[in-house]
């Protein structure tokens, strides 16, 4: 039988110097038990030698299994190695103020762009690892709150839109993951960036003939949930995960001898910013520019937000690796609050977002 899950608190934004004092106990070396200059074959086979000892289905703490993964997660890829690296050598520098804080129990979420798993590649991987100060800025809107379109103040101000329409007699199983999946991100993202607006169920494509309170078909294509911070659309769909543990080669995601499928997030998104752009022009005779981005959130059946354990494999990765809702909110969070307009909430995207929704009475 599984262990409690931990809980969890919103990560409290400390001063630089609080953060490299937090992550300088333990150090990821000494918690995979290895040099720092061991080979990174000898990491990875000290990662799974302690993954199994400290896994809390073995009889471990949850709190140490969770400094094991995040040491991994840092020492695993090269890149996030030599920053890390670099800020032990020089513990005032930047990139120790940005190495992750270990994910132990109740020590809350880690918004570290420099936690990526290996393999993660976005076309947000390039930002700033740390937060953009205009996350931290009052929100600003454009158009401004003087003009009433092209969405009212009510609308506007709400942080969540849309709901799950109903899917026949076996829709009910997917109609939890996704409010579950909805619930952690207004929880733990929404309340970390003020701007940050969730749509849920939308299309991506706009309707023919859009009316209010009326019900999109089932048919159209959709993507489950919408992250929208200043100019960034994150895109975010989740599955539930039976196993502790899977594997991910770029292509699939595998775990208890199965293969499970995934939606292509990465060709949403294409489709998806570029009706958006269209029907911004047709409608505004402009639109802002837009970037995407995509997650996968995996979702475990006793409610452990940390897991599976997901471990990439193969030459051949691409695209962001599929993540336990712990470690994807995280990843969630940073992108968004990497913007320079983080504070912005673009009120046009928005009213085109919900002419979009497949359940726009139920927000």
């Amino acid at each position: 039988m599984g262990t409690s899950p931990p809980i969890l608190r919103p990560h409290s934004r400390a001063s630089a110097a609080d953060r490299v004092k937090r992550v300088s106990d333990p150090d990821f070396y000494a918690v995979l038990g290895v040099s720092p200059d061991a080979e990174p074959q000898a990491i990875r086979a000290a990662y799974r030698r302690a993954a199994r000892q400290h896994h809390p289905d073995r009889g471990g703490s949850a709190e140490k299994f969770h400094q094991v993964q995040s040491a991994w997660e840092v020492l695993g890829s090269p890149e996030s190695r030599a920053e890390y690296d670099r800020g032990r050598r020089h513990p005032g520098s930047a990139a120790s103020a940005e190495t992750p804080v270990p994910a132990g129990e109740g020590a809350g979420f880690t918004y570290s762009r420099s936690a990526q798993p290996r393999g993660t590649r976005t076309r947000t991987s390039q930002r700033q690892a740390r937060r953009s100060p205009s996350a931290d800025k009052p929100v600003a809107y454009e158009p401004p709150l003087s003009s009433p379109e092209p969405l009212n103040l009510t609308l506007t101000s709400q942080k969540v839109h849309g709901g799950f329409p109903a899917k026949g007699l076996f829709g009910g199983r997917s109609q939890r993951r996704q409010q579950r999946t909805a619930e952690l991100l207004e929880k733990h993202v929404l309340s970390a960036l003020p701007a940050a607006r969730l749509f849920n169920s939308v299309s991506l494509a706009p309707a023919a003939n859009p009316g209010k309170g009326r019900r999109r078909s089932g048919k159209a294509a959709a993507v489950d949930h919408v992250l929208v911070c200043g100019p960034i659309l994150l895109l975010v769909s989740a599955l539930e995960v039976p196993g502790g543990t899977a594997s991910w080669d770029g292509a699939s995601l595998r775990t208890s001898g199965k293969s499970l499928p995934l939606p292509d997030l990465a060709a949403s998104a294409r489709q998806l910013r570029t009706s958006l752009t269209q029907q911004l022009q047709q409608e505004h005779g402009a639109a802002p520019a837009v970037e995407t981005d995509w997650q996968h959130v995996l979702l475990a059946a006793d409610g452990d937000l940390f897991h599976p354990v997901v471990e990439p494999q193969g030459a051949g990765r691409s695209g962001p690796v599929p993540l336990a809702a712990g470690r994807a909110i995280g990843h969630l969070v940073n992108v968004l609050a990497a913007s320079e307009r983080a504070n912005l909430v673009e009120r046009r995207l928005m009213a085109a977002l919900r002419s979009r929704l497949a359940a726009p009475e139920d927000s």
